[in-house]
């Protein structure tokens, strides 16, 4: 029996009286998400709903700065929990996924005679999917970019994503931990490299697709309440038409248009005035364009 709530897409209601926010822990670093306004698209809901039956990580791949990341809070608020992120760096093992052993710590409080450093459980910190499996409450573990990671680091995963159990070796005596609740596991890629074929057999996969003119509207107006209608219309007519400019290394991102709005609003940019604005000189382009070949390539083609 799925724990879990079906998750539903997004609908207007929605927009207008949203859901009650997460409460995550005091001083996460993630607070400011807690409570993300987030258009879930049919296709996505259906996709999560899937892994959610089928109690398989979902792997969602999309542009860099799609939203990839922030549906993991969407489906913490729809499904009433929280957020454990790990966010996937260079030097990242699969160890690093459940817990870390400060050896460097306890090497400096060895030396210094400390006897705290006798013991190794004192140097060691769970991490997201070690925390999630030790709870007793389900909730959404959130593997953000593997595709970061050493080649190894998703083949490494399977037997424990498969089990949902972990031991630590490194403790006297050595700890086992398997879990007693569901989790839902969110991984996102941004296709930067080719994940192995035994770790996409074990998840269910959706793609975020690039959102049409009237979902960019929604999703800005959520974002950004204060503009009007006609304003926004204008700003991501703009955008849009700056993305599709030839040879763009980096095409701007939903992300990007969002803060781009709240800045032209701080601006206090007229709608004509960003109507009429070249290309190449719309206010604060800057927000938008982060390479000289891609701001020169705009201006070339406005002139």
């Amino acid at each position: 029996m799925n724990p879990f709530e079906i998750i539903r897409p997004t609908v207007a209601r929605d927009l207008e009286a949203p859901a009650a926010p997460v409460r995550l822990d005091p001083g996460d670093a993630d607070a400011a998400r807690r409570d993300p306004p987030y258009v879930l698209s049919d296709e996505l809901a259906t996709a999560i709903n899937v892994a959610l039956t089928l109690d398989q990580p979902l792997l969602v791949t999309g542009e860099p700065g799609c939203g990839k990341t922030t549906l993991a809070w969407a489906v913490a608020r729809q499904l009433g929990t929280d957020v454990l992120p790990f966010h996937v760096k260079s030097t990242s093992t699969a160890r690093d996924l459940f817990y870390t052993v400060d050896s460097l710590r306890r090497f400096h409080d060895a030396s210094a005679g400390v006897d705290a450093a006798r013991d190794a459980s004192n140097y060691l910190a769970y991490q997201a999917l070690g925390e999630a499996i030790r709870s007793e409450r389900s909730l959404v573990v959130l593997i953000d970019e593997i595709d970061k990671a050493p080649r190894d680091f998703p083949n490494d995963l399977l037997n424990e994503i498969d089990r949902m159990e972990f031991q630590v070796p490194e403790v006297s005596p050595p700890l086992s931990f398997r879990q007693s609740v569901r989790h839902f596991v969110l991984v996102t890629s941004n296709s930067e490299r080719r994940l192995p074929m035994p770790f996409l057999r074990r998840c269910v996969y959706a793609h975020v697709d690039f959102p049409t003119d009237e979902a960019l509207r929604r999703i800005v107006a959520l974002h950004v309440p204060e503009p009007s209608d006609a304003f926004v219309a204008v700003a991501v007519r703009r955008f849009l038409e700056l993305r599709t400019v030839p040879g763009l290394v980096k095409r701007p991102a939903t992300s990007e248009l969002i803060g781009w709005v709240r800045v032209l609003q701080r601006m206090e940019v007229a709608e004509e005035t960003l109507e009429a604005a070249k290309l190449g000189d719309m206010p604060a382009i800057h927000a938008l364009v982060k390479m000289l070949d891609d701001l020169e390539a705009i201006r070339s083609k406005s002139r």
